[in-house]
């Protein structure tokens, strides 16, 4: 098999494990939690390794698996509303709230992105490895 090397930033890779983390507690399938289990480990692995120590960085994937975790849910109730034509208060007070959760996910992200970049450049003064 032929690798396929993208580039990502460090929050893409943090999202990408967030995600498969809440597809594995979603899921039924042995088999398919399997795979999931796989392709998280595999990704977990690799953080572990690019990604420097770093006392807030722990609350930020917390935030950003919370944030993501809301989004669903929102989503799903929003479609609920959607589809029973119901645009009431209830529906925009879901929309502000999944604007509020896209803010934290955004928010998250660049916390983890400033992270790695703080470590980066104490690297070329402090001797901190790069991968």
């Amino acid at each position: 098999m032929n690798d396929i090397l993208v580039p990502a930033d460090p929050a893409d890779l943090i999202d990408r494990i967030v995600a498969l983390q809440l597809r594995i507690d979603a899921m039924d399938d042995p088999s398919l939690q399997s795979e999931l289990r796989r392709q998280h480990g595999l990704l977990s692995r690799l953080a572990d390794r690019i990604m420097p120590p770093d006392d807030i960085l722990p609350d930020l994937i917390q935030q950003l698996g919370d944030a993501r975790r809301d989004l669903a849910s929102l989503l799903t109730d929003l479609q609920i509303c959607d589809a029973r034509k119901d645009y009431g208060i209830a529906f925009v007070a879901m929309s502000q709230a999944l604007l509020a959760a896209i803010a934290s996910v955004e928010e998250a992200r660049k916390g983890i992105n400033q992270c790695y970049a703080r470590h980066a450049a104490r690297s070329a003064t402090d001797g901190w490895p790069e991968n």
